[in-house]
């Protein structure tokens, strides 16, 4: 009998002494904490980003929801939180779950999964351009150019860096010999791109010959993984002949990413202080680039030719 005594008062003392670990019935589980506490810290950082003050009927409105999500009353979590917070190693286990949930949602975020509209923007507002070739203010032959007199090549590798875009645009119009004939067939302009593994890109396009002063304008999309080595192009690559020959407002502009690729001191000395003149406004940039992607282009070339009215 006394050992039957002994052993029911041994019983009753170690569960008095663990009672205390022991989740009473009224107490959320460990897998209800964790996702109340997720949706009570996510909702805290959409309001801390708004500006939401920690007193207000919002806030309050936030919590009820998500208790309400939940199907509890904000008096059965406080007592759990309450009796979490005595055994600090069951709420320390259900933090860093919460922690790893949130973890997961940032590289989420970042790879834009929840707004893939705002990926665009955001590389451009990393963008920022140069013109990278100093042309004449105007070309002008009478009858046929000098050969390679409208050629240009840029070999230098400073001058390049990964997911390089290049834009090159200028006017240009022809007065034919041959006033019917509306383009020279055995004349083109193009621009060419070498990258590091000796591959190359080329956009070409055809002449016009209407004595009309033509916009064109020429792309080359990036490289995801390849860096531009060199570049060079041709106003007018060919033998048709001509009357004359007038280009004017040339550029050459590469588009890069200024966070990433900073200009080099070379660059700057070459051209000088970049002024706005140098320079394409994000807003045209934006423009182009949405235009590139919202139309199907031919092994990924975009060529733009536009017919202007000029005074002579």
């Amino acid at each position: 009998m006394k050992n039957l005594i002994y052993l029911c008062s041994l019983f009753f003392a170690l569960c008095s002494l663990n009672s205390c670990n022991m989740r009473p019935f009224s107490v959320l589980d460990a897998e209800q904490m964790e996702n109340i506490l997720y949706d009570i810290h996510l909702a805290d950082a959409t309001m801390s980003v708004k500006h939401v003050s920690a007193y207000t009927e919002i806030r309050r409105s936030h919590y009820d929801y998500i208790f309400e999500k939940h199907h509890i009353t904000r008096e059965k979590f406080e007592k759990s939180i309450a009796w979490y917070a005595h055994n600090p190693k069951k709420l320390e286990q259900i933090y860093d779950k919460v922690k790893e949930r949130f973890n997961k949602l940032q590289v989420d975020v970042d790879n834009y999964l929840y707004h893939p509209e705002n990926k665009m923007l955001d590389e451009i507002k990393s963008l920022d351009t140069v013109n990278l070739y100093t042309f004449e203010k105007e070309y002008f032959f009478k009858n046929q150019p000098p050969k390679d007199s409208l050629f240009f090549e840029i070999k230098n590798r400073e001058y390049f860096a990964l997911k390089d875009k290049f834009i090159w645009k200028f006017l240009l119009k022809i007065e034919p010999l041959d006033t019917n004939a509306k383009t020279l067939e055995h004349t083109k302009n193009y621009l060419t791109v070498t990258y590091t593994n000796g591959k190359e890109k080329t956009v070409r396009g055809i002449i016009n010959n209407d004595n009309k002063l033509h916009r064109y304008t020429f792309q080359l999309p990036e490289n995801d993984s390849l860096m531009p080595v060199s570049i060079r192009g041709h106003f007018f690559d060919g033998n048709d002949m001509i009357r004359s020959l007038t280009i004017d407002s040339a550029q050459l502009i590469r588009i890069y990413n200024a966070e990433k690729y900073p200009l080099p001191d070379s660059l700057k000395i070459k051209f000088g202080k970049i002024i706005p003149q140098d320079t394409v406004k994000k807003n045209e940039i934006k423009e182009v680039l949405i235009k590139s992607d919202l139309r199907h282009f031919r092994n990924d070339k975009f060529i733009e030719r536009q017919t202007l009215q000029r005074k002579e």
